[in-house]
């Protein structure tokens, strides 16, 4: 797409002007204004696609609901990747957030 089909079509979904709460934090890593301002638009366009919840990343407002079919066969539970210990109470932690804000649920282990 050329820049100016971009803005048209930026312009035409609407309530790209009013600024994020946290605009002053985007980084979208140039320092090119028009690039910014771009991805600014685009940001405020789609506002509504996502909820912040807690510490976790933002879930989509869209009734979405994931499964693998795996058809006949079983699941499999893979081994955990090593970390270091120290970093055993993080993943804890995020786990826990992660859980509690209902990205992940409890799996039986199969």
């Amino acid at each position: 797409m050329h820049g100016n089909c971009v803005e048209s079509w930026l312009n035409g979904l609407g309530n790209i002007r009013k600024p994020l709460d946290d605009e002053s934090e985007v980084n979208i890593g140039t320092d090119e204004p028009d690039a910014h301002e771009l991805i600014l638009k685009l940001l405020r366009a789609y506002r509504g696609l996502a909820n912040a919840q807690c510490e976790c990343l933002p879930d989509t407002t869209l009734n979405v609901e994931h499964h693998i079919d795996t058809g006949d066969a079983a699941s499999i539970m893979m081994r955990r990747r090593r970390q270091a210990q120290t970093e055993d109470a993080v993943i804890d932690r995020n786990v826990d957030v992660m859980l509690g804000a209902g990205v992940i649920e409890h799996g039986d282990g199969a």
